[in-house]
């Protein structure tokens, strides 16, 4: 059984301990607030976005452009976005599990491009085919989402990939959080028409990204103007497949940077309520030793005037 010293000790080193999540919990909560504010503010851009995409590869000369074309796959390229600190529950290990879940699934050679240190090292740890990305800061920023998708559009068109998908965290609630694996190119149109919700097919469901809610029944406002093309459909691609990538992926890591700030504010306040309970059981425990060692005490100066009688 431990010392009275060495229980009060370790009841002093919990409580130093919660007082530090218990602050760590204040701070992810007032992250959280902000990270929500930032992927709210662009989710009217994103949709603009993607309702333009889809009404470029949906023409008919797109579906034979490099972009749009399906190849034989055989380097997929994943986008892992995950944080650079930890203390954050799941939200890291989640992400890699799901996208090892759909490497083996989907059995090609897989190219990781980490966005985020955790996903970096546990890549690293177990060998992984990555490629040097610079880390996102924790307000993620649209110039940092164009440098990999400059990157990707670059690795695409040398050949280097066949494919790309984008794998990120969405955000339900802030005890819902959900790691998901999205195709980004080759783009299909038919999966775009599902994510801008354009003529819903019967036995089809809206494709939800995470990113905006749920479009009305009616087209955008994107959809509703008339394009063309004036310097041909290749040119075209090439000027909106980088725009749309970087607004992709800038979205993605909004969505995770929000979901990794829930992610620690729960697990800061279970932290926080695990160690009141630690405290309270060595509470407990120091208060029966004392009383242990009151009541010994007790019964040895009793013992010892009874012998002097």
């Amino acid at each position: 059984m431990p010392s009275m010293k060495a229980i009060k000790r370790r009841r002093l080193t919990v409580k130093n301990i919660s007082q530090i999540t218990k602050a760590m919990n204040l701070v992810a909560t007032s992250k959280l607030q902000r990270a929500r504010n930032n992927k709210a503010a662009i989710g009217r851009p994103v949709q603009d976005t993607f309702d333009i995409v889809y009404k470029t590869v949906s023409d008919e000369s797109a579906l034979e452009q490099p972009f749009v074309k399906p190849r034989e796959v055989k380097n997929t390229a994943y986008v892992l976005i995950t944080s650079n600190r930890g203390l954050c529950g799941g939200y890291n290990s989640n992400a890699c599990k799901a996208l090892a879940a759909h490497v083996k699934e989907n059995g090609t050679n897989p190219v990781i491009l980490p966005l985020g240190n955790k996903g970096r090292d546990y890549y690293k740890r177990r060998n992984g085919n990555l490629v040097d990305v610079p880390s996102p800061s924790e307000t993620p920023s649209l110039a940092e989402a164009k440098q990999v998708a400059d990157k990707l559009v670059k690795m695409y068109e040398d050949g280097q990939i066949d494919e790309v998908y984008l794998v990120y965290t969405q955000f339900f609630t802030v005890l819902s959080l959900e790691p998901i694996v999205r195709k980004v190119l080759p783009i299909t149109p038919d999966y775009m028409r599902r994510v801008v919700g354009v003529d819903i097919e019967d036995g089809e469901s809206w494709e939800d990204l995470g990113f905006f809610a749920k479009p009305d029944s009616n087209p955008a406002s994107a959809l509703n103007r008339e394009i063309e093309f004036d310097s041909g459909m290749e040119n075209v691609l090439r000027s909106v497949i980088p725009w749309y990538l970087s607004m992709y992926i800038y979205a993605a890591m909004a969505s995770s940077a929000l979901c990794e700030q829930a992610a620690r504010m729960t697990s800061m306040d279970s932290a926080t309520k695990n160690a009141g309970d630690i405290i309270e059981k060595l509470t407990l425990q120091f208060n029966r030793q004392r009383q242990s060692i009151i009541t010994q005490e007790i019964t040895e100066i009793v013992s010892g005037a009874n012998a002097l009688q």
